[in-house]
């Protein structure tokens, strides 16, 4: 089971509902899971990631699953309680395969942040934002962060600032 730091509100605010998952997985953005009570079942799974970890916050509005992989690649997929997966985070080392993350959004990330490229602020971050798409990457000293939503797919209560 992966350590969780308590450093931001959401994470401090989580409950004590923390469901140890039967084996990894990461559903794609946008895809729909099935929400077991030994965590998520999907059919797409990250290959070498370790056990992952259902939470919830008190407020019942934010689930999210997380895991890490053999390169300490941390993976958030946050899901609505109907199982479709809103948003993805991803911190660590490495970038994680990131198409498998965005699955059928992953060619319009592409042809989006291409066509900013020329208007890009710098090298270490980027951003793709549309009304029905968003990513957000940034890289500093090896370190990997990211997250995209579906902003027409957040639930009741759930806001981009609770996509850590």
């Amino acid at each position: 089971m992966p350590h969780v730091k308590s450093l931001t509100p959401l994470r401090a605010m989580a409950a004590a509902l923390v469901i140890a998952a039967s084996g990894p997985a990461h559903a794609q953005l946008g895809a729909t899971v099935v929400i077991a009570a030994t965590g998520i079942a999907s059919s797409s799974n990250l290959a070498d990631a370790a056990a992952s970890v259902l939470h919830q916050a008190t407020n019942n509005a934010v689930r999210w699953q997380e895991s890490a992989d053999a390169n300490q690649i941390r993976v958030r997929q946050y899901v609505s309680s109907s199982g479709q997966v809103y948003a993805v985070s991803w911190d660590g080392p490495a970038m994680p395969d990131v198409a498998v993350l965005l699955g059928t959004w992953f060619d319009r990330y592409r042809q989006e942040a291409s066509a900013a490229l020329p208007n890009a602020s710098g090298l270490h971050s980027s951003r793709v934002s549309s009304s029905d798409l968003m990513v957000e990457t940034a890289v500093r000293l090896r370190d990997f962060s990211g997250r995209a939503w579906l902003p027409n797919a957040l639930p009741a209560g759930v806001t981009a600032a609770d996509i850590e």
